[in-house]
């Protein structure tokens, strides 16, 4: 069995220390790469350049009509309004695909841990992994509670408690040979994708094998991070496949830009205030 492999591959001098935070960011610092010069992002550098522009022009025009705080708050508008699509667009096209097809994938986690915990979880638990103390121990908190120990280091525990898992059904196998390549990623370890691929095939609920895929991607991803190759190709060849599921994170996604952009811009309107009184 795939399960009764992944377990066999346990590398013997695994320790009990947190991984390297390069590791548990690789992706992450892979996704936004190819848009940076170092880093400088480009498409937050050129929406937030193109919305001061926006917001300069805006108070010229406004400035013997309208005033305070009206022309600041038509100043923040227009930064806003300008530097978000900005932003979004100018991204490349696969990089976008890469950042949706991810949302989309920490999304359907999230909510599936929040339907075990009983409560709304502000993040992907393995973003917080604080929340292990707290975390209840059931049986379908298990492989959470596994890939939480994995991201606090605590190796053997993950290894005890991944011989409690359930492989009874297609999912639960193709679980655990995903937990099994996490753990051993972040330890450092061999690569072992390959089972997660062949368990992925045998998920046989259409939502779950998608998920399946997802999850296959992303560990490509992962591994190619740390060694600087292709993170985003793997995930953006998903993409397709998810139709408008995509949409529905990817909105949330967009929501975010848009009110760092806002927030940016009160801040920026008060600034075009205070420069242009000092030019005039």
């Amino acid at each position: 069995m795939v399960a009764d492999r992944a377990r066999l591959s346990w590398r013997a001098d695994m320790t009990t220390s947190p991984p390297e935070t390069g590791r548990v960011r690789a992706l992450r610092d892979a996704l936004r790469r190819p848009q940076s010069l170092g880093p400088i992002s480009i498409p937050v550098v050129a929406g937030l350049a193109s919305g001061f522009i926006a917001s300069f022009v805006m108070d010229a025009l406004l400035f013997e009509r309208v005033g305070t705080p009206w022309r600041q708050f038509v100043d923040a508008l227009a930064f806003a309004v300008v530097a978000a699509p900005v932003w979004l667009g100018i991204q490349r096209r696969d990089v976008r695909h890469a950042i949706e097809v991810m949302t989309w994938l920490n999304g359907w986690e999230t909510e599936r841990w929040q339907g075990e915990v009983g409560r709304r979880l502000p993040a992907l638990p393995r973003a917080t992994p604080a929340i292990l103390a707290s975390l209840p121990d059931t049986m379908g908190l298990r492989p959470l509670r596994i890939e939480l120990l994995a991201v606090a280091g605590e190796w053997d525990e993950a290894r005890q408690r991944m011989e409690q898992l359930p492989t009874d059904t297609p999912w639960q196998r193709f679980e655990c040979a995903a937990l099994n390549e996490w753990i051993s990623f972040l330890s450092d370890g061999p690569e072992l994708i390959g089972p997660m691929r062949i368990a992925a095939t045998e998920v046989d609920d259409t939502e779950r094998s998608l998920v399946a895929r997802a999850m296959v991607a992303a560990a490509e991803a992962r591994r190619a991070a740390v060694v600087n190759g292709d993170a985003v190709g793997p995930l953006a060849a998903l993409h397709p496949a998810l139709g408008d599921r995509a949409g529905r994170y990817a909105f949330r996604y967009a929501t975010g830009i848009v009110v760092n952009v806002a927030l940016i811009g009160v801040i920026a309107s008060v600034a075009v205030m205070v420069t242009a009184a000092v030019m005039r």
